[in-house]
Formats: C-alpha cells, structure tokens, sequence
C-alpha cells in the first residue's frame, strides 16, 4: 500500500482497497492503522480524506542521519557478533514509543531466527529487545507504555495482574542491565538484548542490540557465554557513534 502511494501519489480508501483486492471495511481499518503508525499521512481533498506516503516513511527511505550513522558504525560489530555467537543479531531503536528494527546480522545456521519486520514500527509489548528498551526509559514513561501495550487477560482484574508481573520483569530487566526472553512471541525461539545508545542527547536515539535464535541452541549456559560478547559489541558501536557525533559537532 505504501508502494502504491509512493508511485501514485496519494489514493482514496477506495483505490487502496481496490488495488489490494479488499472490501472497503477491511482497506479502512488497514489506512487507518498505517496512519496511526506514520506510515501514511492523511489530508483532505476535493472529494473526502486521500492519503500518501508519511513521515515515517519518507525519514526510512532517506534515512534519517542519526540512524544512518549508527548503522555505520553497527555493521561490523554487529557481524562480528553474529560470528562469534552463531546467532541472529539485530539492532532495534525507540521511534514514537515503538521499537523499530534497523538491521539485522543473520546467522548461517541453516535452523535460525530472520526478523521479518524490519523498518517496520513494533508495539513494546513483548521481546527481549522491547523489554530492554522500556526498562531504559524514566520509570513513569515505562509505566505507561507498558500499560498501553501489553494486554493480557479476559479480565480487567487479570489484565492487572499481568500488567504487575510484566512491570515486574522490567525492573529486574533494569536491574540487570540485560534482557532475555524464551518462547515469548514466536515459540522455540529464545533472545537476550543489551543496551547500546542511552544517552540521547547527541541525536542518536535509544538503541539496543538482541541475539536470537533457536530455544535449543540458545540455552540459558550458552546466553551467559554470549552476554559478553554482546555487551562488547555494543559498546563498540556505542563508542564509535559517540565519538562521531562529538566530531559532528566540533567540525560545525
């Protein structure tokens, strides 16, 4: 859909759902989700609401320089740790209150994990990389993005209690500085993640660095072995997109 308004322009509901095959209710619900996520922008026309490509959108595709600078200065950090783990590495950053993937280092395992959302913008509800992303945040702003996104429960008195526990997990995430989740989203598939930008003052948003991979293969012992390892690389990467920063601004 985004394809379509970038090539034409702007499109109606109507020519949204008409080129994707949908009925007009379910081509609504779509738009509307996509606008909510910046993915389209919406304005009035002669004949009702049109949409074309949005913010978000336009930021990825020109890539914003904050976010091309840290992918610079990620890749080879980031492979390095894909090597050395033998797992999927990937780079997430906190874009309006959601977690964005920004790359990804695949492990060549022929059973492995292969984010399929990439540059696409993910509710913090669950995962090793959106926990460790709202543990980063001021204890109030975590407080209310987790009771936005994470859901849980037929009931209200359920929804709260699932909300006590999961606020709970954040702190020791906090505590830990580190980030590991089992079966959580997608079953079989275990991932720890670790802070990598937290100070944001530079441009640079908050980011964070996941390994995943199969539950069986990334077992409790071999995650302890990869922490290091992780941390390492993101304090590499950190160093170097500070220190370009900080040359950013001396050269201006």
């Amino acid at each position: 859909m985004v394809t379509l308004a970038a090539l034409r322009g702007e499109l109606t509901v109507r020519e949204f759902g008409e080129a994707m095959s949908l009925p007009k209710s379910t081509a609504h619900r779509l738009v509307a989700s996509l606008v909510k996520l910046r993915l389209l922008s919406v304005h009035r026309g002669p004949e009702g609401d049109v949409y074309s490509v949005g913010r978000l959108v336009e930021e990825l595709s020109a890539g914003q320089l904050s976010w091309r600078s840290l992918l610079h200065h990620a890749r080879a950090p980031m492979a390095a740790a894909r090597d050395e783990t033998g797992e999927t590495v990937g780079l997430h950053v906190l874009y309006a209150e959601r977690r964005v993937l920004l790359e990804q280092a695949v492990s060549q395992h022929p059973h492995r994990w292969v984010y399929n959302n990439q540059m696409v913008p993910m509710p913090l509800r669950a995962g090793a990389a959106a926990k460790m992303l709202l543990a980063m945040l001021p204890p109030a702003d975590m407080e209310r993005i987790a009771a936005r996104d994470h859901r849980v429960g037929k009931t209200k008195a359920e929804a709260q209690r699932a909300l006590k526990a999961y606020l709970r997990d954040l702190q020791q995430v906090r505590d830990n500085d580190a980030s590991r989740t089992a079966d959580e989203i997608n079953p079989g598939i275990a991932s720890i993640a670790v802070p990598v930008i937290r100070d944001t003052r530079h441009g640079h948003p908050l980011a964070v660095l996941s390994l995943a991979g199969p539950s069986v293969r990334l077992t409790h012992a071999v995650q302890e072995k990869a922490l290091p390892q992780m941390r390492r690389a993101a304090q590499q990467i950190a160093q170097a997109a500070s220190a370009s920063a900080r040359g950013s601004l001396q050269a201006a």
